[in-house]
């Protein structure tokens, strides 16, 4: 009975090292989303932010509103039909290692005219 008093060395670091890999993997996937998902609210206030300087200013530069609410890589669209404006801005994400989140986010925005 000698097999039963003995320690399994070895055994832990054995299990941990299968397991590590899988564990890093969804802490990088959660990094990403969670990146990805404070990038899409900047994004979306970018637009926000547009909409209502367009709205009380008539005009003004979207792009320096959304890069200054958004970031550096923003790029904003203005488009009037009637009595509406509508904003898009687009936003980029660094891409995941493993290319399954977006590169960009888009964030959307309508204003109307009294």
């Amino acid at each position: 009975m000698t097999w039963l008093s003995r320690h399994d060395e070895g055994a832990a670091t054995a299990e941990f090292a299968m397991v590590l890999p899988a564990v890093a993997m969804v802490a990088v996937v959660l990094l990403g989303m969670t990146r990805t998902v404070v990038v899409s609210m900047d994004c979306q206030d970018a637009a926000s932010a547009v909409a209502r300087e367009q709205l009380v200013s008539g005009g003004g530069d979207p792009q320096a509103t959304a890069r200054a609410v958004a970031g550096s890589g923003a790029a904003a669209s203005v488009s009037r039909s009637g009595d509406g404006i509508r904003v898009t801005v687009q936003c980029p994400v660094l891409p995941d290692p493993f290319g399954v989140l977006p590169t960009k986010v888009t964030g959307s925005a309508t204003a109307v005219l009294n």
